[in-house]
């Protein structure tokens, strides 16, 4: 075999079904991968649409993924990892020797790695990866699931910063219901929140979160931002208060001062993901009322970790609110995903379909 077929960013905002090259024989501690399940993430439809410089074609995208491993390089301890482990990808691959790693924030280490931005990725039916960076898929779960692990992680991570400000277990707002709004929904509700509110503007996304658990779903197209509906909302729903945190997936203006807006005095607004360059939060709001804005990217491996640990224990539920696609469609399903054209919540690609 010395082609394989991938989706690629072939140019800013284009995305094609290509034919390449495997990728090289595995060097170092490097293995080689059979991917087997790989998601879709928002940041990469939003890359697409923006023409991010951030992600520089020709590129295989896809930093959510899973597979089997089909190599191993000259380093690898074959003890611990061999041809046929199922395996799950950490694409963020921090240095580990700055202070930034050493204090423990390897998700913000400054020369940080990761697979599908900077390197090749996991939209393609074979990837490389350090197993520095490889955890072990836990026994029992499967791909999907597997392949969730990367935007579990993110979720985690952004309610592991909540529990730090000491916000759960007690009422949280979430705006967003895609995957990582589900996600943190589920995790917030594992974690103990008694009160989980979620606000989208897409119906089909609020019936999955109330499915998942919300305690109260709310539909954003009720609120044109002028009327203070979802402020009045807030304070009727937690007794005049405001709620003790919030988290915000979608990373516009409006949700990211929403956030700040529907938490109580003292409360934390944790913006998670890509954000607005231009925020319009009142500074006294901030100041009079002691709320915290915490920002959150990605995650630590820790924080990986515990997200495979939650998909081994079926803590979480994918399956209703997912789909699998063959890797062939992959280029046409970016243009449907970003048209609207189809109703999927999480998308996955199986290279083997």
């Amino acid at each position: 075999m010395s082609t394989m077929q991938a989706v690629m960013l072939t140019a800013p905002g284009v995305v094609e079904q290509v034919t390449v090259p495997v990728p090289g024989a595995p060097e170092g501690d490097e293995v080689l991968i059979r991917v087997t399940r790989a998601g879709i993430c928002g940041s990469e439809l939003e890359g697409v649409v923006t023409k991010s410089p951030r992600r520089k074609p020709p590129l295989i995208m896809g930093h959510e993924f899973a597979g089997v491993i089909e190599a191993v390089g000259p380093d690898v301890d074959t003890a611990r990892w061999r041809v046929g482990d199922r395996v799950v990808p950490n694409p963020l691959m921090p240095c580990g020797q700055c202070r930034t790693c050493q204090r423990g924030r390897t998700n913000a280490c400054p020369n940080r790695i990761l697979l599908g931005l900077h390197r090749d990725g996991g939209h393609a039916e074979l990837a490389k990866c350090s197993v520095r960076h490889l955890h072990r898929t836990p026994s029992g779960i499967s791909d999907d699931d597997a392949a969730t692990a990367e935007p579990l992680a993110v979720a985690v991570h952004g309610v592991r910063l909540l529990g730090e400000a000491g916000v759960l277990p007690r009422s949280i707002v979430i705006f967003g219901a895609g995957t990582i709004g589900l996600l943190a929904l589920q995790s917030a509700r594992l974690a103990g929140a008694t009160t989980t509110v979620v606000i989208d503007r897409d119906p089909h996304r609020l019936e999955v979160a109330s499915r998942l658990g919300a305690t109260r779903v709310i539909d954003a197209r009720t609120d044109d931002g002028s009327t203070g509906a979802l402020g009045r909302l807030a304070l009727e729903m937690t007794d005049g208060e405001g709620f003790d945190g919030a988290l915000d997936c979608v990373g516009v203006g409006a949700t990211r001062a929403g956030a700040v807006r529907m938490v109580a005095p003292g409360g934390t607004a944790v913006w998670i993901g890509s954000a607005a360059d231009e925020i319009p939060v009142r500074g006294m709001e901030l100041v009079l009322n002691e709320k915290r804005v915490q920002g959150a990217y990605s995650y630590t491996d820790h924080d990986f970790s515990a997200a495979l640990g939650l998909l081994a224990a079926g803590r979480v539920e994918l399956t209703s609110w997912s789909k699998v696609y063959g890797l062939g469609e992959g280029a046409s399903l970016f243009t449907r995903l970003l048209t609207h054209t189809e109703p999927c919540i999480k998308a996955l690609l199986d290279p083997r379909g």
